[in-house]
């Protein structure tokens, strides 16, 4: 039994025996879009300590939810499982006990993307978009099973902006080809492509 075991015949407890430490499931949602470097990790998790960032992934490892691979960290098929019930929980505290941004939180691109792909609704038109923001990349897969990865995959369709233009385009709803005349969203490739990603994301709440 774990030393920090609920000591409950539950599965629920059990569950919560595996990620239930605080950060365990920031770490899971991080890696949601793929793999990253330790130092990737940390950078994404402001606040945690280094001791207690690896102590976290230690113990992930040692339950089968990551695993490193060269000098990065990864979900295993069973870290992935964990989507839908980090889904579900985001989903909840959207509904619930989400708001304006308090004093000194913390938002990095990682979080808005990992949104972005939980949000995402099937759309008619199929494609790939890369979002390259600042100096990060993305894709989106518009279709009948959307998603959103990490990295650039291969299409002629693309956005260049900052963190704001983005914030502009998938919350404040300002049309792409507006944001192109303003000059905050460079496109290559169709911009109408680019708005069917933003129409297939729900109104923020």
């Amino acid at each position: 039994m774990p030393s920090r075991s609920y000591g409950q015949y539950c599965a629920l407890a059990r569950a919560l025996d595996a990620v239930g430490d605080r950060w365990s499931l920031l770490v899971v949602r991080n890696l949601l879009l793929g793999p990253l470097r330790w130092s990737e990790l940390r950078a994404g998790l402001p606040g945690v300590a280094k001791n207690l960032l690896s102590a976290r992934l230690s113990e992930l490892a040692d339950v089968g939810i990551v695993a490193k691979e060269g000098d990065s960290y990864g979900l295993t098929a069973r870290g992935a499982e964990l989507e839908p019930v980090l889904f579900a929980l985001a989903d909840w505290g959207e509904r619930h006990v989400f708001g304006p941004p308090r004093e000194g939180e913390a938002l990095r691109l990682r979080y808005l993307m990992t949104s972005v792909r939980r949000r995402l609704r099937p759309t008619r038109r199929r494609g790939w978009v890369q979002l390259h923001v600042d100096d990060e990349s993305y894709s989106v897969r518009l279709g009948p099973d959307p998603t959103v990865v990490q990295g650039a995959e291969p299409t002629r369709h693309a956005v260049h902006t900052d963190l704001e233009g983005l914030r502009a385009l998938l919350f404040q709803r300002v049309p792409a080809a507006e944001l192109v005349k303003l000059g905050a969203l460079g496109v290559r490739g169709d911009v109408t492509l680019v708005q069917s990603f933003v129409d297939a994301l729900p109104p923020p709440p």
